[in-house]
């Protein structure tokens, strides 16, 4: 046997281990910070979790943030931000596992943005996205091949090319999707779907998927279906932040059950749905802004005070982490409840019954660790 082809039948079984499918649904997370640290991403208690949690939870799949695309006022053009900066031991994270890059665009970039631009700005993405994927990829090979160079014959340098032409072949396994994460209004609609459009022409071979929320889900006819193969029905946030009388903008099973009256959405749908939350805070009914905190933040029953079910009031004037509170600013407490969660995600399981992939936003230890039961129930069934 040549060679090349009894090193490609050593290489294969590493790359393409996760590859395989059952059955049932794909578990998958989205992993939305902008770097991963193997030192620092959980406690150090516990250095063990993510790998002991992803066998746990059976998770086969991450949505791995790129970037985001945002409006410049200043250069009056499309900028990326947000940017996936550290790559060091995402190999770790991505261990036995598929990932879908995703980029997050604003819809003001298709505001100010002129129809004519959409193919540049196509361009522009796919550009940033092979980027970014070429360097996540070298170090998955890197962590890969390491040990497979330790067993070949020396000069080890000989065998290079045929070394490469695996990982070459390798590589076209790595990335089989591609997601645009834009919440799109009917004014930009035309806009948005051209840039759709235009990003496909540069992944012919390449399953293409957008973010669909629930209000387009809902009127399909008013805000368009967008063309592209899948769509990932988001199945959190529901509500206005800023109105000071709504009850949980992250997720609320009464709002969650009137997007599900009507007939079924015209694209293959995948599902997803939340295991974080926050705190809206208020200074009388002015919005302040979002509080990214631990729920354990309102066990400080001296600096807090329960109103109801979801507010806190804040008794005297603090500093907490970058925060300024005055006496008497509210804190809406907006973290999903587990019961309804699981409520919510039967609901969804039934009325969109063929979905490949069933995905919770996102990976972190703490909401993971609050959720585990809701997500591992979620899990074990179809």
């Amino acid at each position: 046997m040549p060679y090349h082809k009894a090193l490609l039948l050593l290489l294969l079984p590493l790359y393409f281990s996760c590859n395989t499918r059952t059955s049932k649904a794909e578990h998958s997370f989205y992993y939305w910070k902008s770097s991963y640290d193997w030192g620092t991403d959980w406690d150090h208690d516990k250095p063990q979790w993510p790998d002991s949690m992803k066998k746990v939870l059976g998770v086969q799949h991450f949505y791995l943030h790129y970037f985001d695309v945002d409006w410049s006022e200043n250069l009056s053009m499309p900028v990326p931000e947000a940017e996936f900066n550290i790559y060091s031991d995402i190999d770790k994270l991505l261990k036995d596992c598929n990932y879908t890059p995703v980029v997050f665009i604003t819809n003001r970039t298709f505001e100010h943005m002129p129809d004519s631009s959409c193919e540049w700005l196509a361009k522009r993405v796919a550009a940033k996205i092979n980027a970014f994927s070429d360097k996540i990829e070298a170090y998955i090979i890197y962590s890969k091949t390491l040990h497979i160079y330790s067993r070949l014959p020396s000069p080890t340098y000989l065998q290079r090319d045929s070394i490469q032409k695996v990982i070459t072949a390798a590589r076209k396994g790595f990335i089989t999707e591609i997601q645009i994460d834009c919440d799109w209004t009917a004014n930009t609609r035309d806009k948005y779907f051209h840039f759709l459009k235009a990003l496909r022409l540069h992944y012919p071979d390449k399953v293409l998927s957008a973010t669909i929320r629930l209000y387009p889900y809902k009127y399909p006819k008013k805000m368009g279906v967008p063309p592209v193969d899948r769509g990932m029905l988001m199945c959190y946030n529901l509500g206005n932040i800023k109105d000071a009388n709504t009850n949980n903008s992250v997720f609320d099973l009464k709002t969650l059950q009137q997007y599900f009256n009507g007939p079924s959405y015209p694209l293959q749908l995948d599902i997803a749905f939340p295991v974080f939350g926050w705190y809206a805070w208020f200074r009388g009914n002015e919005f302040k802004g979002i509080v990214h905190d631990e729920p354990s933040l309102m066990d400080d029953t001296i600096t807090f005070t329960r109103l109801d079910t979801h507010r806190y009031r804040v008794m005297t004037d603090t500093v907490q982490g970058n925060y300024y509170y005055r006496s008497g600013d509210i804190l809406r407490r907006e973290y999903p409840d587990s019961n309804m969660l699981s409520k919510a995600i039967e609901l969804v399981k039934e009325k969109v019954p063929n979905y490949h992939r069933i995905a919770f936003y996102h990976w972190n230890q703490s909401s993971i660790e609050t959720y585990e039961k809701v997500i591992q129930k979620t899990f074990a069934t179809r």
